[in-house]
């Protein structure tokens, strides 16, 4: 993987600290939390090579996790969330556990011998999220992490805290976004979207717009998108209310994440409220 951030303490104490970690198809993210000192300390960015097939990302967090020694300390506590498409969410009533695997295979194509079904319970929301990841992968950080289970990104946002005000939640990677959009203090829409140009995101949102009957709703954007890009100044041909998310309050943060955007690494931060 090629390292595209990389902020790492020069000393810290792991008994102390909560490791909190991303696992995406496009690498792979971390940060670390002193919980004494209730301040973050260091983070890593990976990604993985696009040129690449897709099962071969098992292999390279492998990698990463042998070169990175300081992956392999002894952790308070590990959080992991999973940044990945496949899922469904369920209303509690229409549940049945034994009809997961099918309804993923109607939504995403069908399973594939290399991959696991995990679930979560959003209790907020009444909801179910069934999904599904590649059992390598999961081996992989099951190996590094005994006994972290981990949860899917869209369960993590849809127990953020409900707003008053309409707004449209968008994290950016390299190739996709992942959009959550709350209206009159509900969740309406959490996906992933794959893009290209920015053209295609402007698209992406403006037809979540049309389809919720939205308009003029505030964003707030986070991950790897410069203020002032073309994919930037593409959405704010539409949209006035644009905002970049901004450091948590409360926390402290190494001088050396100060210097970098906000918004770059906040949804890694975020996965520090995870349960």
């Amino acid at each position: 993987m090629r390292t595209v951030f990389e902020i790492l303490p020069a000393s810290f104490e792991p008994e102390n600290c909560t490791l909190l970690c991303e696992s995406c198809d496009e690498g792979f993210s971390f940060c670390i939390k002193d919980e004494v000192a209730n301040s973050f300390l260091g983070l890593g960015v990976y990604h993985y090579d696009k040129s690449k097939p897709p099962i071969g990302l098992p292999i390279a967090l492998q990698i990463i996790f042998h070169q990175k020694e300081i992956l392999s300390k002894r952790f308070k506590k590990v959080k992991i969330v999973y940044s990945f498409p496949q899922s469904v969410l369920i209303p509690f009533p229409l549940y049945d556990s034994e009809k997961n695997s099918t309804i993923l295979n109607i939504m995403h194509g069908d399973l594939h011998e290399d991959e696991t079904l995990m679930t979560d319970i959003i209790t907020s929301q009444s909801l179910y999220n069934c999904y599904r990841i590649s059992s390598s992968l999961r081996e992989v950080l099951q190996n590094q992490f005994s006994g972290v289970a981990g949860t899917h990104q869209y369960s993590l946002l849809l127990n953020e805290p409900a707003e008053e005000k309409d707004r449209m939640n968008i994290i950016f990677y390299t190739r996709k976004i992942v959009v959550s959009v709350w209206k009159d203090g509900k969740c309406q829409l959490v996906n992933s979207f794959q893009y290209h140009t920015p053209e295609d995101v402007s698209y992406i949102l403006l037809n979540i717009c049309h389809q919720l009957e939205i308009e003029n709703i505030r964003l707030e954007m986070s991950g790897l998108i410069e203020k002032n890009s073309a994919l930037y100044n593409e959405v704010y041909k539409f949209f006035t209310e644009v905002e970049l998310t901004p450091l948590q309050g409360g926390i402290t943060y190494a001088e050396e994440i100060t210097k970098f955007p906000s918004h770059y690494f906040s949804n890694i931060f975020a996965i520090d409220s995870c349960e």
